[in-house]
């Protein structure tokens, strides 16, 4: 199709969402090539992640956390149990409650890879000044607190 001919947005909104999808497809697809090399997959890691900070959680909370139903959640904590990275313990309060917490090799490994993800992700806002860096969170938090509200 020629460039003329191309179609165009209206509403810069609408421009301004594509070029937000295409960041975050690119960043996405990078990060995701850094962590296989690591042997884990993005949701993999974000749940090695989560329970790393926070020294284990039921599984409600971790889906909550990530936005993620429990059975979609029970896939990604099956493959790291079957990578002894992480058991399941029943809760003592409450048995019904199923908590995930590390094991010293899941603990080894989220210790060695937040510094690996937090120098892929320094390298995408990189072009970026801190103070731009601080102005783009703060829009952003703004964002997302709004988008909770409605």
């Amino acid at each position: 199709m020629p460039a003329n001919k191309r179609p165009f947005f209206a509403r810069y909104t609408t421009s301004l969402w594509i070029r937000f999808l295409r960041f975050n497809l690119l960043s996405s697809k990078r990060l995701q090539d850094d962590l296989e090399r690591l042997n884990l997959t993005p949701p993999q890691f974000y749940v090695l992640a989560t329970i790393g900070y926070a020294g284990g959680l039921p599984f409600s909370e971790i889906g909550e956390k990530l936005m993620v139903t429990v059975s979609n959640l029970t896939g990604i904590v099956d493959r790291l149990e079957e990578k002894q990275v992480v058991v399941r313990d029943r809760d003592s309060q409450d048995r019904r409650v199923v908590r995930v917490r590390l094991t010293e090799k899941g603990l080894k490994l989220y210790k060695s890879t937040i510094p690996l993800f937090e120098k892929s992700i320094s390298q995408f806002f990189s072009p970026l000044s801190k103070p731009q860096q601080k102005e783009l969170a703060a829009l952003l938090r703004k964002l997302i607190r709004v988008s909770w509200a409605h």
